[in-house]
């Protein structure tokens, strides 16, 4: 109808979005409304609405955001947790966002451990956080995760607010609740659903990012864009830096997928699409080689061959060669990352489940296939 035809100019123009279908939405969503009434109106600033069974929260978007002052919830102590890059190119929002106390992380995948966990509870005792106090997490995904997770289990959970720098967290892992640390027999082997009370999106922090960081960030764009086809993977497919309209469309894509399936149980699946083989690469090579974002777009690929979709493989290589990602990764034994990606059959009691592609926008999980299409898919990605 004329909704359907029109929609893509509404959304050129609208500052809030709430999920079609959700009773009371509008009510619920009706503070943060006002908040992004009151806010400084040329900045620009949009609300997205993220709907769960175990809550709903808002999602703020502005270029400058973190700087402004703004901030939500209102009115509750915070305790920061960051990482020491991200103090070293933003020390002045790392300070505006602490308030009892912060923790300070060295960058990398190999800090999200319970080790580190441990350590950021301890610092959050002894700052005297408390159980009406937030938590906010200033960085990445690695960040994000061990926030999200530290939060989760401390004094059995208090809320937490995320604050997004990389292109990976700003797309992809700071939606949807899923927290956790890695063990070295698997990623995210630790972990909880906690879902946060907000998050706080500022698109010029990716300003900063380094250039690898950035590369791995388009993977994820990639990988969302895939499963939302339509408008967002038209615009992807034309390459170029991800802006702020792709960012919000990632967002949104993602979103829309947990308010369906909080606790991964069908739908919700489609995410993980290239996923599959990407956190077996990452087991394999000590999450010490490779990016969370370049074993993605590896992964891609693989999903990519064993989906039968050869055009769509090629255009989507094509497109992580322009932004310089990896498209195989030496020292690496083809067999050992098959024993890993088996592992997932202990943990779900059944054969592996892949996650495929009929086209740009139909994207299934559930699929099982035969080991010996999932190694030649891998060989074709690994060298010794």
């Amino acid at each position: 109808g004329l909704h359907r035809e029109r929609r893509s100019l509404y959304e050129s123009v609208a500052d809030a979005f709430l999920p079609p279908g959700e009773r009371d939405v509008a009510r619920r969503a009706l503070p943060s409304i006002i908040r992004l009434r009151a806010a400084d109106r040329r900045a620009g600033m949009r609300l997205v609405w993220a709907h769960a069974v175990s809550g709903d929260y808002p999602v703020f978007i502005a270029r400058g955001l973190l700087a402004s002052g703004f901030f939500e919830p209102r009115d509750r102590r915070r305790f920061l947790v960051t990482d020491r890059e991200v103090v070293r190119l933003h020390g002045d929002v790392a300070e505006a966002l602490e308030d009892v106390g912060r923790s300070t992380l060295p960058p990398g995948e190999a800090e999200k451990r319970l080790g580190r966990a441990e350590e950021v509870l301890r610092d959050m005792a002894s700052a005297g956080v408390e159980r009406g106090d937030l938590l906010v997490a200033l960085g990445g995904g690695v960040a994000g995760d061990l926030a999200g997770f530290c939060a989760a289990v401390y004094q059995r959970g208090i809320a937490w607010v995320g604050a997004p720098t990389t292109l990976v967290a700003q797309v992809d892992s700071a939606y949807g609740g899923k927290t956790g640390v890695d063990l070295p027999e698997g990623k995210n082997y630790a972990g909880a659903y906690h879902q946060p009370a907000a998050v706080l999106v500022d698109p010029t922090m990716l300003e900063t990012l380094p250039e690898r960081e950035r590369a791995a960030g388009y993977a994820e764009v990639l990988k969302t864009a895939l499963i939302a086809g339509g408008d967002l993977w038209a615009r992807v497919r034309r390459g170029g830096v991800p802006d702020d309209d792709v960012v919000l469309g990632c967002l949104r894509t993602k979103l829309a997928v947990v308010a369906q399936d909080e606790r991964d149980e069908g739908g919700r699946q489609v995410l993980n699409l290239g996923h599959t083989v990407a956190h077996a690469l990452e087991t394999a090579t000590g999450y010490a080689r490779l990016r969370h974002g370049e074993a993605v777009g590896i992964g891609l690929l693989c999903a990519l061959r064993l989906s039968g979709r050869e055009s769509v493989r090629a255009e989507v290589a094509e497109l992580l060669a322009s932004a310089d990602l990896p498209m195989r990764v030496e020292g690496v034994d083809a067999d050992a990352v098959v024993e890993l990606i088996g592992r997932d059959k202990k943990r779900r009691g059944g054969p592996v489940q892949f996650v495929l592609l009929e086209s740009p926008g139909a994207v299934t999980p559930g699929h099982e296939l035969r080991d010996a299409d999932v190694r030649a898919a891998v060989s074709e990605v690994v060298g010794p």
